[in-house]
């Protein structure tokens, strides 16, 4: 039976990027799988951290999984600096076009009440605002978007780390088994060498045991012997005093 990816613990974004395959989904259009209402506001870390999760089209999640972490932090370094760069420029031009709009509206006020205001002039100024607003709008999606990436760098990242962390506890846990078991068997081989080397003072003593009495029956046997030996001598010598008479 195939193993499927999808594990108990999976949410629907996991589910959604796990079985992306560009065969199957290449040509769809992206929907990011999020769980955000209509009335959920940034102002908290939950509907924020959703809105982070799952924005990108799983190909470019896919290549971005493929960088090394070299790569990752570099795009995340680039990415970071041309974000705050831009970020930088924009509240200057901000500023810039503020007061410049200030002065405009001053002059325009002026205009205004001046005899010289006409119809097509007031267009002009309408289609120089409407430019500057495309502008901003096009540099505030670059913003947006660079600043998306970077995010989505981050995270990687994360997932990266919390993986790591999770296969090196399951080593932990492995050696920490393999301890316990080797532990054990040395256990069960030292009693076992403690009932063999118990064994053998017991036979060691019993071969002493015999030992001291194979000596002590060798003695009485030398006594006897030696007896036997005094008692023939005795003996001969009377018969050779006899057959001399």
């Amino acid at each position: 039976m195939p193993q499927t990816p999808i594990g108990p613990k999976d949410t629907l974004g996991d589910i959604y990027y796990k079985t992306y395959t560009e065969e199957a989904r290449g040509d769809a259009l992206h929907q990011p799988v999020w769980g955000l209402k209509q009335k959920d506001t940034f102002i908290e870390f939950p509907p924020y951290r959703d809105r982070f999760l799952n924005p990108f089209p799983p190909g470019d999640v896919n290549r971005q999984r493929a960088q090394t972490h070299d790569g990752l932090y570099h795009a995340y370094i680039v990415g970071e600096a041309n974000t705050r760069a831009a970020n930088h420029q924009i509240v200057k031009d901000f500023e810039k076009l503020k007061s410049a709009f200030t002065e405009e509206k001053a002059a325009f006020d002026a205009e205004k009440k001046s005899e010289e205001w006409g119809r097509e002039r007031l267009k002009s100024k309408l289609r120089a605002a409407e430019e500057l607003l495309s502008k901003e709008r096009a540099e505030w999606k670059e913003v947006c978007k660079k600043d998306n990436q970077r995010m989505y760098a981050t995270r990687s990242k994360i997932n990266d780390l919390e993986a790591q962390i999770a296969t090196l506890k399951k080593k932990v846990e492995d050696v920490e088994g393999d301890k316990e078991h080797v532990e054990a068997e040395l256990k069960a081989q030292v009693a076992s060498k403690d009932k063999d080397l118990k064994a053998k003072d017991n036979e060691i003593a019993e071969l002493k045991h015999r030992l001291h009495e194979a000596i002590d029956k060798n003695e009485s046997l030398e006594i006897d012997l030696e007896a036997e030996r005094v008692k023939a001598a005795t003996a001969e010598e009377a018969k050779q005093r006899a057959d001399e008479a």
